[in-house]
């Protein structure tokens, strides 16, 4: 009898050391997943949008994501943009006070709205409320360039030798000068004769997002976008010869705020 209970005592104590072993095991197994898991996935969508600003011009950009895991999201984005020719110069005629500036030879403005689709990989997660999370973005999709006619103020004779009347008319590089232009007529004019002329776009750039909230989004984008078109974009008239381009290409920077939810 004494020796049955001494192997039961002895059983137990074994049973003992074996649970106390297993739960030291769970322990540091919790602890090790807790430190390698990167930020939880809590939040399914997001909304965000800003201004943006590139070597040819500047704009604005909305923007939808779908966060499918902790390391990528789906995103959805509409962004309207202006491109200038790197051959704009602002004149002012210097023969009549008061003149206004225009870019002599412009002969159209350009605004390509790009809508597109692509997705954004985490590379480096932010520590909670603190640090920057820096991610990449590929996007593609269509771009509808928008082309608006410029219009000029011109001189006209009307007989009077002391004034001259001024007439808004669509550049002619046949019939406009500096010496009969006073300048630039405004935005308005020629809206109701803006052309669409189809192409794509391609953009890629890093992310660094420095909210201190982690449903909030506050980031800066810069990369390059490349725009291209089925023929080549009339920004300015051909004097001497084609310096229109069906391609251009920019490196942006882009400030967006958002939310997550």
């Amino acid at each position: 009898m004494l020796i049955f209970i001494c192997n039961i005592v002895m059983h137990m104590h074994k049973i003992k050391n074996f649970t106390f072993f297993l739960l030291l095991c769970l322990a540091s197994y919790s602890q090790a997943q807790e430190t390698e898991t990167p930020t939880q996935f809590v939040y399914q969508k997001e909304w965000s949008g800003g201004a943006t600003i590139n070597n040819r011009g500047f704009g604005g950009i909305l923007r939808h994501a779908i966060i499918t895991n902790n390391f990528k999201k789906i995103q959805f984005e509409i962004e309207l943009v202006k491109l200038k020719h790197p051959k704009e110069i602002k004149v002012v005629n210097p023969y009549y006070d008061n003149a206004k500036s225009y870019v002599y030879g412009k002969q159209n403005a350009f605004y390509p709205l790009r809508l597109g689709v692509g997705t954004q990989f985490l590379v480096f997660d932010k520590a909670a409320k603190e640090g920057v999370e820096i991610s990449f973005n590929i996007m593609a999709g269509t771009t509808i360039g928008l082309l608006k006619p410029i219009y000029l103020e011109i001189l006209k004779d009307n007989g009077n030798p002391y004034y001259l009347d001024v007439v808004s008319e669509k550049f002619n590089k046949d019939l406009h000068n500096p010496a009969n232009i006073y300048g630039y007529s405004g935005f308005n004019k020629g809206l109701n004769e803006t052309s669409i002329l189809l192409g794509g776009y391609i953009k890629s750039g890093f992310t660094f997002d420095w909210s201190n909230k982690d449903d909030k989004i506050v980031l800066l984008e810069t990369g390059a976008v490349i725009d291209f078109f089925s023929k080549k974009v009339p920004i300015m008239a051909n004097f001497s010869s084609d310096i229109n381009k069906s391609a251009f290409i920019s490196l942006y920077a882009s400030i967006l705020f958002g939310k997550k939810y």
